[in-house]
């Protein structure tokens, strides 16, 4: 199934089956409006067989292509989010090295929760993804997805695995659930353990929902600790039939020293090396690697770079909402609102994010990738005051405008 929505001079199509967003803007934007009025071209050609259009579109590219024109959205971001990312609680059962949650054990009243959802619906988002702590505890995680599923948006939830039964997984799928991710570190205890708890748990619920046939994939964390075992990822994901595995920069935690943790310059390079040579599964890699992603891509484009306040935006447990919920904004105060439409428009702090092409310093400010990619604030906030400041070490930080 595709979703059309129109953009200011652009297009978002959402293909749920691939849980894919296409972006279609300028020159592609024009062959696209060609093909809507009988006219194939090479570019809507690809589209097709990527499976992102089919003729059937062809009126709703067309109506959406015209509305764009009349559309004004905020400065450098989408007129409403592609997706939204909802903390539905704090608690976890689970004690992981790398955790980043300072817990006060909040939930998300539930009355709050789907008023976001209605809301969302309205503004025409395409995905909500509910996480936490551990989302498979909160009370009315069922009631939610069905709400979600209603207005005929995708949801998605990120979990350890723990408690996920074959009979939970019918539950979620019967509710509407589209999408399930396993955050998974290593392909053995040894090395998942240095990160995370739980492993048994999260081979399991893998096994499990291999069983039930549902669309699941794994969350990957990159680190110092883990990088050697991604070939073994894969084959592990592979074995258990996984539809991606979701690479995720780390972010600073509470327990780690993050310079000992994160990947050096050299094993990002590794990194990528191992994407490129993956064959058999799908690679997803986080927008805040958007370092990596422009590497991967040799290009910028609106998609590439981090999407906090841009694509998206995160409600926490106790109702703020934020860019990114891995960042703490320090100085800048909670920003809570009943109100989805007017936070997406007029809120200072994602305003900070949007506005990162005009204000970053070097060598950020100097980089050809700099639209395609700003850094990340997590990591730039947890070593610096500044907001503004540019990332000091990355791999494209020699790649200069002009030279």
């Amino acid at each position: 199934m595709n979703i059309i929505r129109p953009e200011e001079n652009a297009i978002l199509i959402w293909n749920l089956e691939l849980a894919r967003t296409a972006y279609v803007s300028g020159e592609e934007l024009t062959s696209l409006d060609h093909w809507a009025t009988g006219f194939d071209n090479p570019f809507s050609d690809r589209l097709e067989k990527l499976g992102v259009i089919s003729k059937a579109n062809k009126q709703a590219i067309a109506d959406a292509i015209q509305a764009s024109t009349q559309i004004k959205a905020p400065t450098n971001s989408f007129y409403a989010p592609e997706s939204i990312h909802i903390e539905l609680t704090e608690y976890c059962p689970l004690k992981c090295p790398m955790c980043y949650k300072t817990s006060t054990c909040s939930e998300l009243p539930i009355d709050f929760l789907l008023d976001i959802i209605r809301q969302a619906a309205e503004m025409q988002v395409f995905q909500i993804a509910l996480g936490g702590g551990e989302p498979l505890v909160y009370p009315e995680l069922l009631t939610a997805i069905r709400k979600i599923s209603y207005y005929k948006m995708a949801s998605t939830i990120t979990t350890s695995g723990v408690g996920l039964t074959y009979e939970r997984i019918e539950e979620l799928k019967h509710a509407g659930l589209n999408h399930i991710q396993i955050s998974l570190n290593g392909s053995s205890e040894a090395i998942h353990s240095l990160s995370r708890d739980g492993f048994n748990d999260g081979l399991e619920a893998l096994k499990t929902l291999q069983k039930a046939q549902i669309s699941c994939g794994i969350n990957w964390v990159a680190r110092m600790d883990n990088i050697d075992d991604f070939p073994q990822m894969i084959e592990l994901a592979k074995a258990c039939n996984v539809d991606n595995i979701n690479i995720l920069r780390y972010k600073p935690s509470l327990g780690e020293d993050y310079n000992n943790i994160a990947l050096s310059d050299e094993k990002i390079l590794i990194l990528e090396k191992y994407i490129r040579n993956a064959k058999g599964i799908r690679l997803k890699v986080d927008s805040a690697f958007s370092n990596l992603r422009c590497k991967l891509n040799g290009r910028t484009s609106f998609m590439s770079g981090c999407g906090a306040g841009r694509r998206f935006l995160a409600v926490s447990a106790c109702g703020s909402y934020m860019p990114c919920s891995h960042v703490n904004m320090k100085e800048r105060p909670l920003e809570h609102s009943n109100h989805l439409h007017h936070v997406w428009r007029n809120s200072k702090n994602l305003a900070m994010f949007r506005n990162l092409g005009h204000n970053i310093s070097s060598p950020c400010s100097d980089c050809i990738y700099l639209h395609g990619c700003y850094g990340c604030r997590a990591i730039i906030l947890s070593q610096s005051e500044d907001f503004n400041a540019g990332e000091m070490h990355c791999i494209n930080k020699h790649k200069k405008h002009g030279g």
